[in-house]
């Protein structure tokens, strides 16, 4: 009975979101297009927009399936539903960790995907690539934390802006550690002690934050 409820919030929220999320995820493809081209130029735009494009799709699944249903007072109707704060809590991080995935693995793919196809770009820069990416990964799940256990609009746009201001920064900070600096332009990705401790951290931290999420929306008592 649980899951069926938890699929159904689920369902009702991609149908009232497919059409921008695929808006996105066409734009998204657009940009893995232009790493066609045989220039740097277009091999930076192509990976800026590529970026963009994820961090433009995790803040409108988060806005638009959290927070936005706040304002509108659509989650005072959903609560009136024989529909408890776990399962609430539970479809929008199905939902939304499932529709991130999607982009986020086709991120990841088209960066191996570069790396195995591009000669000009060393193998050495493809932990990097793997650590800033599970960055992206970590601050989806936070922000989305944020805004299901805040439900506030404000709140929400800080813990956006600093997460995605954080990724540049996170990027030479990571990339300036012993174990991974050295091998940047090696031609061959050696995934370091110090790299390995990183993914492992970082996956870590997004777990945490799920079950975190959980226990304080649990702890909550007046859910709207």
């Amino acid at each position: 009975m649980k899951h069926s409820v938890t699929w159904a919030l689920v369902k009702k929220d991609w149908m009232l979101h497919h059409r921008t999320f695929l808006l996105f995820g066409v734009m998204a493809l657009l940009a893995v297009a232009v790493f066609s081209v045989e220039s740097t130029k277009a091999f930076y735009l192509a990976l800026s927009l590529l970026l963009t494009m994820v961090i433009l799709i995790g803040a409108l699944l988060i806005f638009s399936s959290v927070v936005n249903e706040r304002k509108d007072q659509t989650l005072p109707f959903v609560m009136s539903l024989p529909v408890t704060i776990h399962d609430y809590t539970r479809a929008k991080m199905t939902f939304n960790l499932l529709a991130y995935l999607a982009a986020w693995l086709i991120l990841l793919g088209t960066t191996l995907w570069l790396f195995a196809a591009n000669v000009h770009l060393p193998n050495g820069l493809i932990p990097i690539a793997v650590i800033v990416l599970l960055q992206l990964l970590v601050s989806f799940v936070l922000i989305l934390g944020s805004a299901l256990v805040s439900g506030s609009e404000k709140v929400t746009i800080v813990v956006t802006t600093l997460t995605n201001v954080s990724v540049s920064l996170f990027m030479f900070w990571a990339g300036s550690f012993d174990g991974i600096y050295e091998h940047l332009k090696g031609p061959v990705a050696v995934w370091s002690g110090t790299a390995l401790t990183f993914v492992a951290v970082e996956l870590l931290l997004a777990v945490v934050i799920v079950l975190a999420t959980f226990y304080f929306q649990s702890r909550k008592k007046d859910f709207i």
